[in-house]
């Protein structure tokens, strides 16, 4: 009987363990190309294609030089992940655009991706995260 809980015990540990290992990684986004200090930077992470542009994990924070600036995501699942980044420079909240919707500041995507007429895609976007990994946007 003793063996019997021991058994099942070792089994709920290892299953534990191995899922709170899987939540372990975490994400660096080195953020390069500033023009200025102004404003605050807002870094989002999306986890599908579903929720991209709509519905992600925002961090906003404020500029401290024009170098580069890292954010960290922690604790995340492995998966493919994108991320956007907004420089908004009068910290309004959204990305301004000018005639045509032409945004008047700056921004990037994840793998430096572009869209044609509009943002770039999740595909175009989108990374493997396994285990902790760092990338670098450069926003224009």
């Amino acid at each position: 009987m003793k063996k019997s809980i021991l058994t099942v015990l070792g089994i709920v540990v290892a299953t534990i363990s191995m899922l709170a290992a899987d939540n372990q990684n975490e994400l660096t986004v080195v953020i390069k190309n500033m023009q200025n200090t102004e404003g605050v930077l807002e870094v989002t992470l999306f986890d599908s294609e579903g929720n991209w542009l709509k519905e992600g994990k925002k961090q906003q924070v404020s500029i401290d030089n024009q170098s580069e600036m890292k954010i960290a995501f922690k604790d995340l699942p492995a998966g493919n992940y994108a991320v956007t980044v907004i420089h908004d420079a009068n910290a309004n909240g959204e990305l301004d655009t000018g005639a045509f919707g032409i945004p008047t500041e700056a921004y990037g995507f994840s793998n430096d991706a572009r869209g044609m007429f509009g943002p770039a895609d999740f595909d175009d976007s989108q990374f493997e995260l396994n285990g902790n990994t760092q990338i670098e946007i450069n926003i224009k």
